[in-house]
Parts: C-alpha cells; structure tokens; sequence
C-alpha cells in the first residue's frame, strides 16, 4: 500500500522508515501511538522514539510560569507498555527517515486514526467506572473537562470558569447527572454556580488519569477543554454528543486546530 496516499503528505518518502516521536502526557501519547499503529498497519517501516520517557517524570506545580510537567509513561493501563513498540535503533540514520513530531500533521494522522475501528482496539477499555460513580449516574450523564493543573503555568488560550459554566447551563433540565473531572481541584464558587443548575454535581479532581479517561469515554454528552486529553476520550466514545472548543490556542498555533475543527459538523450559537 503506499505510504504517501496514506499520509497524503508529499513531503513524506515511502522509501524510507518513519519515526514517530513521543513525549506529553496521556492524551499526547494516544494520539502518537495512534499513528504508529495506523502506519504500522500498512506495513511501511515504522520505529517509535522513547527516548523522552528515559528522563524521571516531574509534575509541574500550577503557578510557577513557563514549567511543564515531564511525563512518565501511561499507556501501560490500554495494554500498551513501552515494549509494545519497535523502538528506534541507534544503528538507524536519523538523517534518512520520516519523522513524525507533536504539532498540525501528528494531530491530522492521529484523529484519522482514532476513527478507525482496528486503531480503537487498541485502547482498551474493560474496566468499568463504579470506583467513580454511581450505576445511576453512568446511565446518562453529562461530563465536563475543566483542564487546569499545569497547563496554567504554559497555555497561550485557557478556557475560563465562566465560560463553562455559561456552556453547561444550557443543559440544564436536559440531563439530570453532570460530572465534572479536572486535574486542578475545583474552586468553591464555581462548586456553587453550578448547584444553581443541577442538584447533584459530581466534582472529581483527585483521580488519577486513565479512570478521568474511561469517565469521559462513558459520557452522553462530553464538553472537551482544549486538550488532547479530553480529544482522545471523545474519539474513543462514539455514543457521546460531544462539545469542543472553538478556540484552542494563541495565533502562533492556531494551525493546530484545524484538523479538531475538520471534525466538528455544528457549532453553539451565542
């Protein structure tokens, strides 16, 4: 099969290997193993370069401006360790291959990938979420990403309080369950404007990553931040009605969004 008709990408060579480069956190590291396994599948050589998980994790403390955590592996969960992976070889010439890094191209190749079947079975899913909600309540319910933690201390567009919450009025008397997941914890007053439109809110802000995941992939409706995070588990839940920003970055990168927006068939009326 060729490799260029695939990637409709001239400036990819199907007569050399391609490297797929991974780094970020869990959102980041589905959509690069995403396109590795869409590559991998043609049969197009294909090695994926690790080497940024060979540096001890560090999570950035929101407030202190310009740091970015430095993520550890956490694929392992899908089923996918680090082993899983032709990793590259310090024997391949670097200087002869394709190579495929975070920004517009992998986002494009990665949500192409996402929508197909073999490439979502990847990304087990088996586990259920009653160590985070009630069975009445993963029924039918509304689920919010809030992404703070330290996307703060980096984000040239950030999505604020006020802004979800103007969202997810409208959903009032529509749904009966909301829940609201953030890797930050949850501020008091926005704990209260929200009681204001639903009874029962659920904050969960101390849980850990691939259960915030699996929540977001059980939601009827998802109302993504601007992260990849929330993006990855609204691929992977083909049943939601899902809700994406409009707005994702500053101008610098805003190229970025365009394959997001490819996806996107309406927009909400303000």
């Amino acid at each position: 099969m060729n490799i260029l008709r695939i990637f409709r990408r001239p400036e990819l060579d199907e007569s050399l290997p391609t490297v797929v480069i991974f780094s970020g956190g869990m959102g980041t590291q589905i959509i690069q193993a995403a396109v590795y396994f869409y590559i991998k599948n043609t049969g197009h050589p294909v090695y994926a370069d690790l080497t940024y998980f060979d540096v001890d994790a560090r999570i950035a403390q929101p407030g202190n401006l310009g740091q970015l955590t430095h993520w550890f592996w956490q694929l392992d969960p899908f089923g996918l360790p680090r082993s899983a992976f032709n990793q590259i070889k310090a024997s391949l010439d670097r200087d002869n291959v394709n190579i495929l890094r975070d920004g517009q191209k992998m986002m494009e190749l990665g949500l192409n990938a996402l929508a197909m079947p073999e490439i979502q079975a990847r990304f087990k899913d088996d586990a259920g979420i009653g160590d985070a909600i009630s069975k009445d309540v993963e029924k039918d319910f509304l689920c919010v990403h809030i992404r703070r933690g330290d996307y703060v201390n980096v984000a040239s567009h950030l999505i604020s309080d006020l802004e979800f919450i103007d969202l997810i009025r409208r959903f009032s008397g529509l749904t009966t369950h909301v829940v609201f997941l953030s890797d930050s914890p949850i501020e008091e007053n926005f704990r209260d404007e929200v009681a204001e439109y639903f009874k029962c809110p659920l904050f969960l802000d101390k849980i850990d990553p691939y259960l915030s995941h699996r929540v977001m992939r059980r939601a009827r409706i998802l109302v993504c931040s601007n992260s990849t995070f929330s993006l990855t588990a609204a691929t992977l839940n083909p049943k939601a009605l899902v809700i994406v920003p409009k707005k994702w970055f500053s101008e610098k990168d805003r190229e970025i969004e365009a394959p997001i927006q490819a996806r996107c068939v309406f927009q909400i009326m303000v």
